[in-house]
């Protein structure tokens, strides 16, 4: 497991220089649970057995080969190689594994899927059914083709060049722009500079099927392959087959030896500024470079575990600094930074305000060299370290609910890179000891060593703007030099010892219960200040609770004018505090707490979302209490919210995707006021006295809300409701509904051509239909069966025969507040030239529809997706939960799963046809297509 993430993507990964026959290797053993071994040609196999999803298995083949490995004439073919893997095998003729693993609702794109990376290439079938033999043989077959049996025929070959060229498109957005440049900095000398995965489109148009077929031979070989099976199966019966099924796969002679590219050192500092006309933000990132440990052991995770924690209380800071004064900055971090599968790095983050460049760089420099300079404190380190057990004891407790796509993804990394993997118990016991050897001593000499004279990349991208000014590398330089010189007071930490709540609780008891209609074990009481609650006891998990509360009304009561004010208030009292505690102070006092709690305000009601561990559900009730009764609105919050409001504006307006999802809004709720664009007369609406108002509005009145709790609740629950819930201040005569200010489309048809200037030639192509018409449970099931019906269709008509789009996206909707609707929305990016002709697809197959009745075969493809899926979500507590507050949102009875399956499966064909008769006769409809100006093909 992995405690310490980035807190940021940087970048998407790359890396090259000099060849290196680098072999990983740890010291640490491997899981005893886990069944693994080396076949006589090669290939690696790991197995473990997890219950989590139970009855459900994932198979994972990891390679370890990706784009860095091709020749300069096989730019991008190893991402080609991937998608190729489901376009025929030995086995399973053209999309054989996609057809055969959806009949069993396995879905592709969901389930069914790979990734290419520069040193990797993996492959997953995941949530696959485990109770069945046959499924399970068929899938180690699949996994077997993909070893060195692809098809790979020319017509198929021909055919994805489409997909591939419309992904490239597709990926072509600001970000990627701004890495292609800053890369060519991170990795000077090196091949990364050459290779950014999805290739070059000229080879990708033209390459000879040979140059693929040469790839393939060369590096897809059991030597550098896993198989890697977690889930509710039998360990040594999966065992026993993959021996069996993959030993006799031939290990090739005189194989190629796969080789790693390092990514060059460098004296001092190199220095990249890249601009981008998209770019929202400045940003600036400074990596100090260094070698990763090709061997882990013990020593090598306590060193990192030693960094991290430097680098977390650092983080920390940083927000506290942000939050206390006037700065220069909207964020800073800093922490490990992934470079190669060689390189590794320290990194130092920051944001600055817009033309605030060289004072915010400042800033992240003063308060580095403050945590250099003097260190930290005992109490900073000793909050840490309890941040840190405290989550692995959670995590202990909940061990059985650990994904099994998640061990598998740790079992690649082991494969991969040697990354340890170990049981939990003996994480928790190898970290325990750990950190009970380090010393507050040892962390401030290793903050010191953090930050090198050299290897260092300075990495600046932001806005391409005529009135924003960037500071050139000297200038940086000149800071962080004046900085080791300035005279810095030190690090003084604020006093967190006091209780959350000072005050006196008088509480509520009981006043009455009532049942929840088809949950037996659910029991719903109102307390004697009017709050209802429903508690709903589970043991899905063993530590864990969930919680939901709700009252109707929302922003539908709020002026027109006051929307804007509306819409931060939530935030503004997330940045401010609760009681006595700044918002920095009160992520002191809940370290290691394994507790989280958010206030929500939407158009039709407002709530809160929230979880915990039993330890800490009093803590949740407390925080709750306190977002009702002692919110902060603080004045500074408020403010820094304006600047990165003001600086978020300056960079997004008039660029692409703001214009597309303005007039999106725009046309969806046919232009409501109640629906404002986030422009300069949003900022100019906006006041710290209405938004402050408006939350104080919204959240109060216990006596108006519902509470929900679910999971492995504690005993005193309903007690600590009583003191909590039952101390919110009520008036049980001040109830409320919602207003409906009928936000929604125009009737008829609204359309909008957007023309506008861009770096690669695209169409967008966003379609909504809504409509609106009496709500059934049945017809839930028939919309959304529609909408993965026309989802298939798409895909082989739009990307698959035409090579059209990376993907057409549909999803469907339904809801009951404030009238009961239906929706579905459809939305792909092609080439400009081909926009008009996809479309018209689009709404051929919705004609279709109305006209034929579908397959019976395809209509139960997706019906055992459905019964699949509802299988697994009702062994999670977040089910319940999401059922309760529902059911009581819109006081309705809970269908259980004889009435859900009954429901589904007597929907039939003509079903469907009729539904898309009524859903799609004269429905609400928004079309927003933007291209660019020049319609210039990338064929």
């Amino acid at each position: 497991m992995k405690l310490f993430q980035s807190k940021y993507i940087l970048l998407t990964l790359l890396c090259f220089g000099a060849k290196s026959n680098a072999q990983f290797s740890t010291t640490i053993p491997l899981n005893e649970e886990v069944a693994s071994g080396k076949l006589k040609n090669g290939m690696k196999y790991y197995i473990l057995h997890n219950e989590w999803p139970k009855d459900r298995v994932s198979f994972y083949f990891a390679q370890n080969v990706g784009a860095i490995l091709e020749n300069d004439d096989q730019n991008g073919l190893a991402h080609f190689l991937e998608h190729m893997a489901f376009n025929g095998t030995q086995n399973f003729e053209g999309k054989g594994i996609i057809d055969m693993l959806e009949k069993k609702g396995v879905r592709f794109g969901a389930d069914i899927n790979a990734y290419t990376a520069h040193d990797q290439t993996v492959y997953n079938l995941s949530n696959v059914p485990a109770t069945d033999p046959k499924l399970i043989d068929s899938c180690l077959l699949a996994l077997h083709d993909w070893s060195g049996f692809l098809s790979l025929k020319e017509a198929e070959i021909d055919a994805e060049r489409g997909v591939i060229r419309e992904e490239w498109r597709t990926r072509r957005n600001s970000d990627f722009r701004l890495n292609l440049e800053t890369d060519k900095t991170l990795y000077k000398g090196s091949k990364y500079t050459k290779r950014d995965v999805i290739g070059d489109l000229n080879i990708i148009n033209n390459f000879d099927y040979q140059v693929l077929r040469d790839y393939y031979k060369k590096w897809y070989r059991p030597d550098l392959q896993a198989v890697i099976v977690v889930g509710d199966v039998n360990v040594k019966e999966v065992e026993q087959k993959i021996i069996a099924l993959f030993s006799t796969i031939e290990m090739p002679k005189n194989a190629a030896e796969r080789y790693y590219v390092t990514v060059p050192k460098n004296k001092g500092m190199e220095y990249v500024l890249a601009k981008d006309k998209e770019a929202q933000e400045t940003q600036i990132v400074l990596y100090f470079k260094k070698d990763f440990d090709k061997v882990k052991t013990n020593e090598t995770l306590r060193k990192n575990l030693v960094n991290n924690i430097c680098t977390d209380m650092m983080s920390r800071r940083f927000q506290e600094f942000i939050q206390n004064n006037e700065t220069a900055v909207l964020k800073m971090a800093s922490g490990p930074a992934e470079i190669s599968r060689l390189t590794d790095s320290y990194s130092l983050y920051v944001v600055p305000k817009n033309n605030k460049t060289t004072a915010g760089f400042k800033e992240l420099m003063i308060e580095t060299e403050r945590a250099v300079r003097y260190g930290f404190t005992q109490k900073e380190l000793d909050r840490n370290k309890e941040g840190i057990l405290s989550y692995y004891q959670d995590l202990l407790q909940n061990k059985d609910k650990i994904n099994s796509d998640e061990l598998s993804e740790e079992l690649v990394n082991y494969f991969l890179k040697a990354t340890p993997f170990e049981s939990i118990e003996k994480q928790y016991e190898n970290l325990k000891k750990r950190l009970e050897t380090i010393t507050l001593s040892e962390i401030n000499t290793a903050v010191k060593k953090l930050q090198t004279a050299d290897n260092m990349v300075l990495m600046v991208t932001g806005p391409d703007k005529n009135d924003l000014v960037y500071p050139s590398k000297t200038d940086y330089i000149n800071i962080m030099a004046a900085v080791k010189k300035m005279p810095l007071e030190k690090y003084k930490e604020t006093n967190t010892d006091q209780p959350l709540i000072t005050a006196e609780l008088k509480g509520s008891k009981v006043a009455k219960e009532f049942t929840v209609d088809g949950i037996a074990a659910a029991k719903g009481y109102v307390l004697s200040n009017g709050a209802k609650v429903i508690l709903y006891p589970t043991t899905l998990a063993k530590d864990e609770i969930l919680f939901s509360a709700f009252s109707k009304g929302g922003t539908s009561f709020v002026k027109v004018q006051d929307i804007p004010s509306a819409q931060i208030a939530v935030n503004l009292v997330e940045n401010s505090g609760l009681g006595n505690f700044k918002s920095t102070d009160l992520q002191d006092k809940l370290n290691g707490k394994i507790v989280n709690l958010k206030p929500y305000i939407t158009e039709l009601t407002e709530g809160f979302k929230g979880s915990a561990n039993q330890k800490d559900t009093e803590t949740l009730l407390q925080l709750l209490y306190l977002y009702f009764e002692n919110p902060r609105f603080d004045k500074d919050a408020y403010n820094r919210m304006l600047t990165s409001f003001s600086n978020s504006l300056e960079n997004s307006i008039n660029t692409n995707p703001k214009v597309f999802q303005d007039t999106i809004s725009q046309l969806t709720s046919n232009r409501n006021k109640r629906i404002p664009l986030f422009n300069a007369e949003f900022i100019k609406q906006l006041s710290f006295e209405k938004a402050s108002a408006i939350y104080k509005d919204r959240i109060q009145n216990g006596a108006d809300f519902t509470f929900v709790f679910t999971g492995n609740l504690p005993e005193n629950t309903l007690s600590l409701v009583e003191k909590y819930i039952g101390s919110i201040s009520s008036d049980t005569n001040k109830t409320e509904n919602f207003v409906d200010n009928h936000i929604e489309p125009a009737p008829g048809i609204s359309k909008q051509l957007l023309v506008r200037e861009m770096n690669v030639p695209k169409a967008s192509v966003y379609i909504k239909f809504v409509n609106q018409f009496p709500y059934t449970y049945k017809n839930v099931f028939v919309l959304h069966i529609l909408s993965e019906l026309l989802s298939k269709k798409y895909l082989d008509l739009i990307r698959e025969e035409e090579g059209g789009s990376y993907g057409v996206h549909v999803s469907s909707g339904v809801s009951k507040l404030p009238l009961d609707e239906y929706s579905m929305t459809i939305n792909f990016d092609s080439d400009p030239a081909k926009e008009e002709k996809l479309t018209k697809i689009v709404y051929e197959q919705i004609e279709l529809m109305q006209k034929n009745e579908v397959k019976e075969e395809d209509i139960q493809s997706i019906k055992n997706t459905v019964l699949k899926s509802r299988a697994e979500k009702v062994l999670s507590n977040g089910f319940w939960l999401s059922s309760l507050n529902s059911m009581a949102l819109n006081d309705e009875g809970f269908k259980d799963d004889i009435i859900y399956k009954k429901t589904l499966n007597e929907i039939t064909a003509k079903d469907l046809k009729d539904f898309a008769r009524q859903f799609f006769s004269k429905p609400k409809t928004v079309e927003v297509v933007m291209k660019s100006k020049v319609e210039r093909t990338l064929n």
